[in-house]
């Protein structure tokens, strides 16, 4: 991910050339940094880039198993159908900051240092907030602002929902979103790991994924302290039996600031990072890199500094996730 500067964003005004090229040097310094927010997006997201207005995201149905045949005889026509498609368009996303004219004056360059570090920091703060609203929210839409975007699969589904159908005739409906509560111990954990384990391809074959991540909300601290204890414990947290923990080593724990739930809610979201990647699940189109300009206002003399980009975020399928916990959902008994 690099800052693009635009060719005629150079700076012809003699006044401001000083502080526009330490502006313009800690603005390509802060895009070099790793962030928290670089580490979510790769964390929860494949990233992709696209040279159109949106991207289609589809695949193929597999083929049946292999039959008895008797000699001489030709096998049964199989057939191969494109899975559910999927159009992810592109959207624009714009910042702006000003250096004004007695900030210039004044000598107060730390703090337009500190304005454009943060507008490269802001870029990449919205790519994290992008994936994460569009990954943890429940429903069809997510919210980017006052922006609302559509999170649907190919199927028309939402991501979670109870009701994914398969493509092929005779696949069952089915879910990956319920209404369970983490509990206490490992073993609802156990039984929606195996969900998604056993969840059916649109030809309906089981998959087998491992699930091997677990995403929360960074407002939920008793889940959190829980999960902590279930997963890097040698022994069977809050039993008495000296028996081993068989979660231990098997999960990794994502905490997502950026996912603020209301008082009392406590969700919580598990990912196969193998199916993630092989079924691209979950998709971050960077369609433009972040591209700055900057110029003189005429009107006020100040400088200004613009960033703009083009990105989008969708899911090519719903099988490497399954959300427990939510509002709404199937419940396991």
């Amino acid at each position: 991910m690099a800052v693009i500067f635009s060719q005629n964003s150079g700076l012809n005004d003699d006044f401001w050339k000083p502080v526009g090229q330490v502006v313009k040097s800690i603005i390509q310094d802060t895009d070099t940094e790793k962030t928290q927010y670089d580490k979510i997006v790769t964390d929860l997201a494949n990233v992709e880039k696209s040279k159109k207005y949106a991207e289609k995201a589809t695949g193929l149905t597999s083929t049946g198993n292999f039959q008895i045949v008797d000699e001489g005889d030709a096998p049964e026509q199989d057939e191969i159908q494109e899975t559910f498609p999927k159009l992810i368009v592109h959207n624009q996303y714009m910042n702006q900051i000003t250096c004004t004219q007695q900030m210039r004056e004044d000598g107060e360059i730390n703090v337009m240092r500190t304005m454009g570090r943060n507008l490269v920091l802001g870029y990449k703060r919205t790519r994290a907030e992008l994936v994460t609203n569009a990954l943890a929210t429940q429903g069809k839409i997510f919210s980017m602002g006052t922006r609302e975007l559509d999170k649907t699969t190919g199927d028309g589904e939402a991501l979670f929902s109870t009701a994914h159908p398969g493509k092929k005739a005779g696949v069952p409906v089915q879910s990956n979103v319920f209404t369970n509560a983490f509990g206490t111990d490992a073993t609802m954990l156990n039984r929606l790991a195996i969900q998604g384990r056993n969840f059916l391809n649109d030809s309906g074959i089981i998959q087998g994924y491992t699930f091997d991540t677990i995403i929360i909300p960074g407002n939920c601290p008793a889940l959190e302290d829980l999960i902590k204890r279930i997963i890097r414990s040698d022994l069977i947290v809050g039993s008495n039996n000296n028996d081993v923990n068989t979660q231990k080593g098997l999960w990794n724990l994502i905490v997502l600031p950026q996912w603020q739930v209301a008082e009392g809610k406590a969700p919580y979201i598990l990912m196969s990072k193998e199916a993630n990647k092989e079924l691209r699940g979950t998709v971050l189109f960077d369609r433009t890199p972040l591209d700055v300009r900057n110029w003189v206002d005429d009107a006020t003399r100040n400088l200004n500094w613009n960033g703009r980009a083009r990105m989008s975020c969708g899911f090519n399928n719903w099988r490497h996730v399954i959300m427990g916990g939510a509002d709404a959902g199937s419940t396991l008994t």
